[in-house]
C-alpha cells in the first residue's frame, strides 16, 4: 500500500502537507486507471454517448462510477444504484436552478447567526437540509439584491406535508402544466395570485404523500 500513492503528481502537489490524505488519492487515481480507463471500460463507453459531453463534472464522475460498479462481478443492489441516480438528478436539479449557499453564506445574507438560520429551517421557513456535514440551502429561495428569502416561499413550505429537504426541492423545480411554470418561478414573481396558485400546488402535494 505504501507505494500506491506516489504514482501521480496531480495527487501529491494538493497535499503535500497532509501524507495519508495524499496516499488516499494516489489510490483513487490508480483505481481511476485500473477500474474506469481501462480498455473497453466506462470511460470509453461513455465516450460514444452524444450526452456525455453535456454533462457537469460530477454527473460524468456518477455516471462513470455507476457503470463500473455493473461490471463488477456482483454488483450493488439496484436500491443503490437508483439511490445514487437520485442523488446525481437532486444535484443536476440544484445546479441548474442556480446552485446553493452554504451556512455561513445565508448568515451574511439575512443577518442571522448560524443558530438563527437553523431554527429558521427547522420551522419550515427557509429551505434546507443536511448532506453529509454541509447544509445545503438552494440558492433560487433568496432575493440576493434585497437580502431576504422571496415572499411567500414560507407559506408554501409550511403546506408540503413532508420535512424532506429533497422532496421540498424537487416539488418547488419540476415545472407543472397548470401552473405554466415550476412553482419556484411563480414565487419569484412575488404576484398574490402566483403565491395562491402554488399553495393549491402544496397542499394537493401534501394529500398526494398520504395516499
Amino acid at each position: 500500500m505504501a507505494g500506491q500513492g506516489r504514482g501521480s503528481g496531480l495527487a501529491s502537489a494538493p497535499l503535500a502537507d497532509d501524507p495519508q490524505a495524499q496516499e488516499l488519492l494516489g489510490r483513487v487515481n490508480q483505481l481511476v486507471l485500473r477500474k474506469l480507463a481501462s480498455p473497453g471500460g466506462p470511460v470509453q463507453e461513455i465516450s460514444h454517448r452524444p450526452s456525455a459531453v453535456a454533462l457537469d463534472d460530477l454527473s460524468l464522475l456518477t455516471e462513470l462510477v455507476i457503470d463500473a460498479w455493473r461490471r463488477e462481478p456482483v454488483p450493488p443492489s439496484r436500491e443503490v444504484l437508483l439511490r445514487l441516480r437520485g442523488e446525481q438528478a437532486l444535484m443536476q436539479l440544484l445546479q441548474a436552478s442556480g446552485g446553493s449557499l452554504s451556512l455561513v453564506e445565508v448568515q451574511q445574507l439575512l443577518g442571522l447567526s448560524g443558530e438563527g438560520v437553523r431554527k429558521r429551517r427547522d420551522r419550515k421557513r427557509l429551505l434546507g437540509w443536511r448532506h453529509g456535514k454541509q447544509s445545503v440551502y438552494p440558492a433560487f429561495q433568496f432575493d440576493l439584491a434585497a437580502g431576504r428569502v422571496w415572499s411567500g416561499l414560507e407559506t408554501v413550505l409550511l403546506l408540503l406535508d413532508t420535512d424532506s429537504g429533497p422532496a421540498q426541492l424537487r416539488f418547488f423545480l419540476s415545472p407543472d402544466p397548470e401552473l405554466g411554470d415550476t412553482p419556484a418561478a411563480l414565487l419569484c414573481r412575488s404576484e398574490p395570485v402566483d403565491v395562491e396558485a402554488v399553495s393549491r400546488k402544496a397542499r394537493q402535494f401534501g394529500c398526494q404523500l398520504a395516499r
